[in-house]
């Protein structure tokens, strides 16, 4: 059993065993005794008890304790040095001790501005002079440098105690050091005339920084804020009110293309997969403009779960959408010599009645609640005599429906019949169908008014030629391989 004591080292409260105690007094006792005698000696005292309070800290810490003993006693001093060997080091020099590694501190004490090129030159061993000179030529490329030095400035600590400035350099934390830095200190402030108004002036430029900084973040607040709201809303809109927007027959397509679970499915896992991140950027914005912390771990962690969620969710419609879809696509259809006659008569067979001036294309449309596509007309010229029809359906189902296009024409006595539209009675697989005309040199197309309207209006068919179109008969003709008004 042995005698504790609690004491007062730099502030800070130990229980320490009666050995350790007498150990410790005789040898901060002698310290004193030489560096009283100095005109700092207080100030390197205060650092030395600082320093012996720092390893009996991280010595209790380590091994779990709460009495200093012998033993930690013995190992601060091994660190800090014997009273001989800091006595006596000017008369025998010490064998020098492994240095510690550096750490990135900002150095009030060879400073223009922030310490930053004094701590890097500290950091790396080279004169602030270079640093400095490297930022200035640096800062002329569209001034990215005086950034990078603002950031620096803001993000790397100063070096304000003796412990930290010796860490900058790298050096070891004992009384020789720790006396050497506080009497180098003590010099610079004695004899540095100017020294307090540079500082002064470094810490005026300071906050001026930090004015700017604070307003760049309102304007980059304020800006973020406002795209985050409109992008929302946009996007929200595009999703919930397509109708508004230019890509109404393309949404169509999509719409039919799901069955209606998926096709929920997919809006709620889009919402989440895009509307997430805005959010967050309008969130990040109102902090940038409130000027508030939050390390609320919920939020991010419920942001990004409905995010994964959202993912998950769109990967699991794709994949049972996808079964439904084949990749390479299935091709058929007939082709049909036509007669040689001079004039051919093309007759939309007006089977729904359209809408005014409605603008057709391939893509999926809706009239009287059924589901449309409209057919694609291509005309080409040939070198053989006889004109010739090719009819062809398309499809990208799986496991194609041969019957799951309504689409009827047909032949007979020079006049081809066809239905204005495709009704699709399955789901939408990019199903096409594509009337083909190959005419001969000479051979004349004769559009009723209908079909002349029609055409007008299918955005797919020959512009030199629709653009031409009207409401009245059109006599057209093949010639120097291409399709041509006649009147």
């Amino acid at each position: 059993m042995k005698k504790t004591y609690t004491i007062n080292l730099s502030g800070k409260i130990f229980h320490i065993d009666e050995d350790a105690l007498e150990k410790l007094q005789e040898y901060i006792n002698t310290l004193k005794t030489y560096y009283t005698q100095e005109e700092d000696g207080n100030e390197i005292m205060d650092d030395i008890e600082n320093r012996i309070g720092e390893l009996f800290t991280e010595n209790l810490k380590g091994q779990f304790r709460e009495v200093i003993t012998l033993d930690d006693v013995d190992q601060a001093i091994a660190t800090m040095g014997t009273p001989d060997d800091i006595i006596d080091e000017d008369e025998q020099p010490r064998k020098s001790a492994p240095k510690q590694a550096k750490k990135l501190y900002r150095n009030p004490d060879n400073k223009v501005l922030g310490g930053v090129a004094g701590g890097l030159a500290a950091y790396w061993g080279i004169s602030p002079l270079l640093i400095r000179i490297g930022f200035v030529l640096l800062s002329f490329y569209y001034g990215i440098f005086i950034i990078v030095y603002i950031i620096l400035w803001i993000a790397v600590p100063k070096a304000k105690t003796t412990k930290q400035k010796l860490e900058m350099k790298g050096e070891n934390i004992n009384v020789s050091n720790i006396e050497r830095s506080i009497k180098d200190e003590y010099q610079e402030i004695k004899n540095g005339k100017g020294a307090a108004f540079v500082n002064r002036v470094g810490e005026g430029l300071c906050e001026v920084f930090t004015i700017i900084g604070k307003v760049l973040a309102i304007i980059i607040g304020v800006a973020l804020f406002v795209w985050g709201i409109f992008m929302l809303f946009a996007f929200l809109s595009a999703l919930f009110l397509p109708n508004l927007y230019p890509w109404k027959s393309g949404f169509m397509e999509l719409a039919y293309a799901f069955t209606p679970l998926n096709f929920t499915l997919g809006k709620i896992a889009i919402s989440f997969l895009i509307g997430i991140p805005i959010i967050m950027i309008i969130y990040m914005a109102i902090k940038l403009l409130f000027s508030f912390k939050s390390n609320n771990k919920v939020i991010a962690l419920s942001a990004l779960s409905c995010w994964m969620l959202g993912l998950v969710m769109l990967i699991v419609v794709g994949i049972s959408e996808g079964r439904s879809w084949s990749i390479k696509g299935t091709r058929y259809g007939e082709s049909l010599e036509l007669s040689q006659q001079d004039t051919l008569v093309l007759l939309v067979n007006e089977r729904y009645k359209l809408p005014e001036n409605l603008y057709i294309d391939q893509d999926v449309f809706q009239l009287a609640s059924s589901n449309m596509i409209a057919p694609d007309i291509r005309v080409y010229s040939t070198d053989d005599t006889t004109p010739t029809l090719r009819v062809q359906f398309y499809t990208q189902e799986e496991k194609p429906v041969y019957d799951n296009m309504d689409f009827n024409w047909n032949y007979k006595n020079d006049t081809l019949r066809f239905d204005n539209y495709i009704k699709l009675a399955g789901q939408w697989r990019a199903q096409r169908v594509t009337l083909s005309l190959y005419l001969p040199e000479n051979k004349k197309v004769l559009l009723p008014p209908q079909t002349s309207q029609y055409l007008r209006n299918l955005r797919d068919f020959d512009w030199g030629v629709r653009s031409r179109l009207n409401k009245d008969k059109i006599l057209l003709i093949m010639q120097d391989g291409r399709l041509q008004p006649l009147m």
